[in-house]
């Protein structure tokens, strides 16, 4: 009993190493700034598979997939 509740424990904490880290949400864009965010499907960040741009004026441009491993950035406007 003990045995098989300490191979439990193990084969679980062995799972729980190896998972990686969770996709990432966006943060919002504060005003007065453009924001770009870029969507990859894994964590290192090879496999782009969306955008989405938020300009000065709000508007809001994307295209592809927005979700997963994400690349943010802004720029104050002008």
């Amino acid at each position: 009993m003990i045995r098989r509740v300490l191979v439990a424990a193990a084969l679980t904490t062995a799972a729980l190493a190896t998972v990686p880290a969770g996709a990432q949400a966006a943060p919002a864009c504060p005003a007065g700034y453009m924001c770009n965010t870029q969507y990859y499907s894994d964590a290192a960040r090879t496999n782009l598979v969306g955008v989405k741009t938020q300009f000065c004026d709000g508007e809001v441009s994307s295209w592809g997939r927005l979700s997963g491993y994400i690349v943010w950035s802004s720029s104050p406007c002008n």
